[in-house]
């Protein structure tokens, strides 16, 4: 049934089930600021956020992301009353437990997470690291690198680190209208921006949510600049020390290459994470409700021409 819950009760729902962020009330209000539509399902054992996404020819598709939380199986009447609009195409699902629906066409969320539980003191979490990265923690601060909690000035160089990043690593990023939405919504409950910098200078940055027990690194970038100075080290300790500050037990380095792929263009990214100890979570799949085969077989074709096309 759509929900009645108010944000409060929203939340709480989510966070008994075990939901993230992305199920959040905060995440559907940032989603619509962004123009999407947002309809939110609940019922006795389950709840589901879904965001309505554009598509080409006036067609639409609704995403669950990391979700629905729950018994998915009892959500699925609920979700399908989106075919009913029939230029919905299908709905994409990401449950917690797997579920007899067709394996999605594209992942959207990482396969695989890297998590790190900081339940324990520092000098415990400290042993548990490599010694290497061990070491480069130490040496950004002798170094003189300084982490610090940003604002919404800090955006627009957290950005340029994010172009430089992604350029390096060969991913795409959203617009940067999304992570300005993004602050401003979940800002300052919900999101910090965490700025490392050597000489006055910022070197690695990170937006880090935070829901329930868990903290997760969303989104960040480094420059290839001054690179002995090890800021991604700091930033990342210092923001694990922040999320012990909150009382969270977990703190979520986000995707990873699955199954130690050393091919994947996330590999040398892996290496880094895995430093600072943790264990990999792997996701239930991804599934999509599909209400129209016909346009369904359309988008799949035409997604596998762009990637025919993309240039190298």
């Amino acid at each position: 049934m759509i929900s009645s819950l108010d944000q409060k009760a929203w939340d709480e729902k989510i966070i008994d089930l075990g939901g993230s962020i992305l199920q959040s009330y905060a995440w559907g209000r940032f989603q619509e600021e962004l123009g999407n539509k947002v309809i939110r399902f609940s019922g006795p054992t389950y709840s589901a956020s879904a965001v309505g996404l554009p598509l080409p020819m006036g067609k639409k598709y609704y995403y669950c992301p990391k979700g629905p939380v729950g018994e998915a199986a009892d959500n699925l009447a609920d979700l399908k009353t989106l075919g009913e609009d029939k230029n919905v195409i299908f709905v994409r699902l990401e449950p917690q437990k797997p579920i007899l629906l067709p394996v999605a066409a594209k992942e959207v969320q990482p396969k695989t997470n890297w998590v790190l539980s900081v339940d324990q003191t520092e000098d415990q979490l400290l042993v548990g690291m490599k010694p290497k990265t061990r070491y480069n923690i130490n040496l950004a601060f002798r170094k003189g690198v300084v982490v610090r909690e940003g604002g919404a000035s800090d955006l627009v160089s957290l950005w340029q680190m994010m172009l430089e990043t992604a350029a390096r690593n060969k991913f795409q990023l959203h617009p940067q209208n999304y992570y300005l939405k993004m602050f401003e919504i979940l800002a300052p409950k919900h999101l910090k921006i965490l700025v490392a910098s050597y000489q006055g200078k910022p070197l690695a940055g990170m937006i880090l949510t935070l829901f329930s027990d868990s903290a997760t690194y969303l989104h960040g970038g480094s420059s290839a600049a001054n690179k002995e100075a090890m800021a991604p080290y700091l930033l990342h300790w210092e923001a694990i020390r922040l999320a012990k500050s909150f009382g969270c037990k977990f703190y979520d380095f986000g995707g990873i290459a699955s199954n130690n792929d050393s091919r994947h263009a996330w590999s040398g990214i892996s290496r880094f994470k895995k430093g600072f100890g943790g264990f990999e979570i792997n996701s239930a799949g991804v599934y999509d409700l599909i209400f129209s085969p016909i346009w369904y077989n359309v988008y799949k074709q035409a997604r596998l021409v762009r990637r025919l096309i993309r240039p190298v």
